[in-house]
């Protein structure tokens, strides 16, 4: 794994863009209850547009929360990131360090363990941050990836049979994994912000609200992604003809003030 990979580093943010298997992405960026209309005003999203109906007079967001729950278990899912070369051929593993080409296709599928709140993010070579989850559709395709997410059920991203595809332009990846018992209502302010920032094409504003949202991930944990003890298997559809079966991964022990992440080599 080449050393600027590895997550200890500081400049871990340094990644390029994706775009959705097909043609372009589109989706909400709502909050947890109360998503925001997919109609209205667009902007530039993981994988080519987000949609967002603006609130207007809308307050200076607070830093996000992420105080530590000590009281607390921590929260556990099962989860696999998933490629396939060129979007053909036999699915691998994504996992820290990966090295994966432009046209690649990939898609993350996790279950939870109990109730919870669920933030996805992606972070591109150009420093500008992405919610992946939750969303409400991709493409004009409903998905309802929404929060609260539940226990026992399965979240496909972007969608049951699509996946996401690389684009052309190169540099590292990262994709961030937080996970709370409450809705963190301030990250979800602070990216609510930041899309409306970009619709202004307001600069300023967004960048210094993507350094707020970037303070979250730098917490005192990154947990790890560990293969499942009991050597289980899940399904993962990849388009409505095809699926694979493939080893369950976990994410345990993921604390409110933990992220796990994995980085990979855009190439």
């Amino acid at each position: 794994m080449r050393g600027e990979a590895m997550i200890c580093k500081t400049y871990w943010w340094n990644y390029s863009l994706l775009i959705l298997l097909g043609g372009v992405l589109s989706g909400t960026a709502g909050g947890a209850d109360n998503p925001s209309s997919d109609t209205d005003l667009k902007t530039r999203g993981p994988a080519g547009t987000v949609k967002i109906a603006p609130e207007p007079g809308g307050a200076t967001p607070k830093p996000a929360s992420l105080t530590p729950q000590t009281a607390l278990k921590s929260l556990n899912f099962k989860v696999n990131y998933v490629y396939r070369p060129g979007g053909q051929g036999v699915l691998k593993p994504l996992v820290d360090g990966s090295v994966l080409n432009s046209g690649d296709h990939y898609k993350i599928q996790f279950t939870p363990e109990e109730n919870s709140y669920v933030y996805i993010f992606q972070v591109d070579s150009s420093k500008a941050i992405y919610r992946l989850f939750p969303m409400t559709s991709f493409g004009g395709i409903k998905v309802d990836n929404l929060n609260p997410v539940r226990a026992g059920v399965t979240y496909h991203l972007p969608a049951k049979d699509k996946s996401f595809q690389l684009d052309n332009i190169v540099g590292l990846e990262s994709i961030l994994f937080l996970a709370f018992r409450q809705p963190n209502q301030a990250l979800e302010q602070q990216y609510e912000e930041l899309l409306k920032a970009r619709l202004a094409k307001d600069n300023s504003k967004a960048d210094n609200l993507q350094t707020t949202i970037k303070s979250s991930f730098k917490t005192r944990g990154l947990a790890a992604i560990v293969d499942d003890p009991e050597k289980k298997a899940t399904t993962v559809q990849w388009t409505s003809a095809e699926s694979f079966t493939i080893p369950v991964q976990r994410l345990d022990n993921l604390c409110a003030d933990c992220v796990s992440m994995i980085s990979f080599d855009h190439r």
